[in-house]
């Protein structure tokens, strides 16, 4: 007889079950296509790959590898995951009653599209979540969208529960929505709860629609606990939406796919941020930006900046100081090759250089992808910035060689190594020389545990199989001399499918894609 799961414990699998990230081209080790211990210890893919891969750079296309647009129509509970609290409750009696009795599975409400039957779903998710605080995420998938009534019906919905509204995001690019019809459905609302608020839609223009900001003002001047904004396209709003919106309160901004005009006034706006402490920027491809100029914009209270686009970057980093930025995550090459974008050249490196100068920042943790040529010398010269000194994190998402790995432990044996606090190292592509089988890896964490001894995690990705195993061995026989390294050691082969998997999950942010058009 098997004995039965006790209650508290099905809820927590329950939890894990619908609310943890899914990526379906993960895969565990296959049996039948492991010819070895070796291959299943590292994850070894079939012999046949490694010479389809090279050295050659996984690319990430705009529109639709992502894993937002892979979804079906109907409702979820977590921004990638199809499994939802319906489903256990299909599997049996007590599955369902305890599944329906348990509000925190129901309280997380991802609606995809507007078919007539997902009405009804949403009535039954909004009661099974309770009094629970709820996060509401509307948004489209690669399906059919154009029932722009029955989404409007479900606004109208959700709009009965706003007073248990938490976060709010309504983003649809693809069909086409009535502006007075969001209005009416979300007019006079009160959102006492709400902290995070994303908007973006099409609007069918021939309705006669009033001003786009107009349904937005009301719902933020009405939301006393708003922290975190998320705003799509040109951020050149009128004067009284950014009067309207809380800047002193403001904790996080993100903006995807955005483009600023000179004398912006959404940036000029960023002067009134007190707290703000995350602020993450995708630029869109094709559009002007801000010139560098005096009248630099300044947030003393922002600790975290995420950018992403092209050479526009620079002219972004040359209006910003940020004298308590302590984390900085840069894409400069994000979009397919095909684009035929501007190179950036030596200019991000410049820019990044005379901004650290100018905010006289002290980074603890710096990640950085960019796919150019000579990337590696321009990363090296670039570390050796005193702002740059004091780094906890270092995440590299390009291609690199031994010139990294001698750098990093210090060059000669007798050398101390740089970056004394280092305690991460994630580097995402390693190309060894080909003519040399030497465990570099392996040597540069001798060096830093012998400098400093802090190192706690290392992951690197391998663009060669052999360099993996080879790797993986000398780490086992360095951990078997020494009796442990106390490093979190992750080493996997980083095929091109793998590194475009990874560079997905970077880019799904807050529920969104960042290079995904407006």
């Amino acid at each position: 007889m098997i004995p039965s799961i006790p209650p508290e414990l099905l809820l927590t699998i329950f939890e894990l079950a619908v609310h943890t990230p899914f990526d379906p081209e993960v895969q565990p080790p296959s049996l039948e296509t492991s010819s070895s211990l070796d291959d299943l210890i590292i994850g070894k893919p079939p012999p046949s790959t490694e010479a389809s891969i090279g050295t050659t750079s996984a690319r990430i296309h705009i529109d639709a590898n992502y894993p937002e647009s892979q979804l079906e129509s109907g409702i979820i509970a977590h921004e990638t995951n199809p499994f939802t609290p319906l489903d256990i409750s299909h599997v049996c009696r007590d599955w369902r009653e305890i599944a329906f009795s348990s509000p925190e599975l129901w309280s997380s409400i991802y609606v995809a599209d507007g078919h007539l039957s997902t009405v009804h779903l949403l009535q039954l998710w909004l009661q099974n979540s309770g009094s629970r605080p709820l996060d509401l995420v509307f948004r489209e998938t690669n399906g059919d969208i154009s029932q722009s009534n029955t989404i409007v019906e479900m606004l109208k919905v959700a709009a009965a529960h706003s007073r248990r509204w938490r976060s709010f995001k309504l983003r649809l690019r693809r069909g086409r929505l009535w502006m007075n019809k969001v209005m009416e459905a979300l007019g006079g609302i009160e959102t006492p709860l709400l902290e995070t608020l994303a908007f973006n839609f099409s609007i069918d223009s021939n309705q006669g629609s009033p001003p786009f900001n107009d349904a937005w003002i009301p719902l933020i001047t009405n939301s006393p606990q708003l922290q975190e904004l998320q705003m799509w396209s040109s951020m050149d709003h009128s004067k009284d939406f950014l009067l309207a919106v809380p800047f002193h309160r403001l904790t996080t901004i993100t903006l995807p796919m955005v483009s600023f005009q000179r004398d912006s006034l959404f940036l000029n706006s960023l002067r009134r941020c007190e707290v703000l402490e995350t602020l993450t920027i995708s630029l869109n491809l094709g559009h002007s930006y801000p010139s560098s100029s005096d009248a630099t914009v300044s947030i003393p209270s922002l600790r975290h900046l995420n950018l992403i686009g092209s050479s526009p970057i620079c002219n972004l980093l040359l209006n910003l100081h940020l004298p308590s930025l302590i984390s900085l995550s840069l894409h400069t090459r994000y979009y397919d090759m095909q684009l035929n974008a501007r190179r950036l050249g030596n200019d991000v490196y410049m820019a990044l250089e005379d901004f650290f100068t100018r905010s006289q920042c002290h980074l603890r943790s710096f990640k950085i992808r960019d796919e150019e040529v000579d990337f590696e010398g321009r990363l090296l010269s670039l570390l050796h910035h005193p702002g740059l000194r004091g780094l906890g994190e270092l995440r590299v998402g390009s291609t690199v060689g031994e010139r990294t790995l001698e750098w990093l432990g210090g060059g000669d044996p007798t050398s101390t190594p740089p970056f004394q606090d280092l305690k991460h190292i994630h580097l995402e592509a390693f190309a060894a020389d080909p003519k040399i089988l030497s465990a570099t890896v392996v040597a540069m964490t001798g060096s830093r545990i012998r400098g400093n001894g802090l190192l706690r995690s290392l992951t690197v990705g391998f663009l060669s199989e052999t360099q993996l195993i080879y790797e993986t061995r000398a780490w086992n026989g360095l951990v078997a001399d020494r009796g442990g390294l106390g490093v979190d050691k992750v080493f996997y082969f980083a095929s091109n499918a793998e590194r475009a998997r990874r560079l997905r999950g970077e880019f799904l942010y807050r529920d969104f894609s960042l290079i995904q058009g407006w």
